[in-house]
C-alpha cells in the first residue's frame, strides 16, 4: 500500500512539475537580435559584408549558397523530475535556396527521445517526438549579415507509469514557433527557459 502511493506521490509531482517544465517555453512575439541584455550567450562579430555603403558590391551577397543546421536542445520535463537524461537534442538543416534577394532560408528536422526508468516497484517511460522546420531570409544590415529566422517545434510527448495493479499513461501536446534573429557566425546561440538553439554554419 505504501509503495502505491509513493507512485501515485511521483505521478502527481510529473504532472505538475514535470510538463509544465517542458511546456514552460512559449513563443516570442518580436524577433529579437542577440545582445548582452537579450539573455543569449554572447557571441563573437559577425561576419562583415565587403563594399561600400549605397554601393553595389562585384562580390557575390555573403547570403548566396549559405547553409547549415540548427542544434536544438529541450528540457524534457517529466525525465528531469525523476532523474532520467534531461534533455531531447536534435538537428535542422538548412539552406538559402534563393540566388539574388530576397535569399529566403527553409529547412527542418526532427527529434525522437526515449528513456525508462526500472525500479522494482515498476516502470516509468518517457518518450518525445518533435518535428521542426525552419523558415525565414537572410539580409545584409550595415555591413553585417544576418539570419532572420521563424523556427517551429511542433510534437507529442507521453509519460507511461505500470506498477503492481496500476498503469496510467500522460500524453502531452505542444506547438510553439520562435522568431529569432542570429549573427551569420557558427557558434552564435539563443537559450531561454528549457530550450537552446545553436547556429552551426557549414564550411
Amino acid at each position: 500500500m505504501r509503495s502505491i502511493l509513493r507512485i501515485i506521490l511521483v505521478i502527481l509531482v510529473v504532472l505538475v512539475v514535470g510538463l509544465s517544465i517542458t511546456a514552460c517555453t512559449l513563443p516570442t512575439e518580436e524577433a529579437p537580435t542577440l545582445d548582452p541584455d537579450s539573455g543569449a550567450t554572447p557571441t563573437p562579430t559577425p561576419t562583415p559584408f565587403l563594399g561600400s555603403p549605397g554601393e553595389e558590391s562585384s562580390e557575390p551577397s555573403p547570403c548566396q549558397g549559405l547553409r547549415g543546421e540548427i542544434e536544438v536542445r529541450v528540457l524534457v520535463g517529466p525525465a528531469d523530475v525523476v532523474g532520467l537524461e534531461p534533455v531531447a537534442i536534435g538537428t535542422a538543416p538548412f539552406s538559402v535556396v534563393s540566388s539574388e534577394p530576397p535569399f529566403v532560408i527553409q529547412g527542418g528536422g526532427a527529434i525522437e527521445y526515449y528513456d525508462v526508468l526500472v525500479e522494482e516497484w515498476g516502470t516509468y517511460e518517457v518518450s518525445m517526438d518533435l518535428l521542426l522546420s525552419i523558415g525565414g531570409e537572410c539580409v545584409v544590415e550595415e555591413n553585417q549579415v544576418y539570419l532572420d529566422l521563424q523556427i517551429n517545434i511542433a510534437g507529442t510527448q507521453l509519460v507511461i507509469v505500470t506498477a503492481e495493479g496500476f498503469s496510467g499513461e500522460y500524453p502531452w501536446t505542444g506547438e510553439y514557433t520562435f522568431p529569432w534573429r542570429f549573427p551569420a557566425v557558427s557558434g552564435a546561440s539563443a537559450s531561454g527557459e528549457g530550450w537552446e538553439f545553436v547556429l552551426l554554419l557549414a564550411d
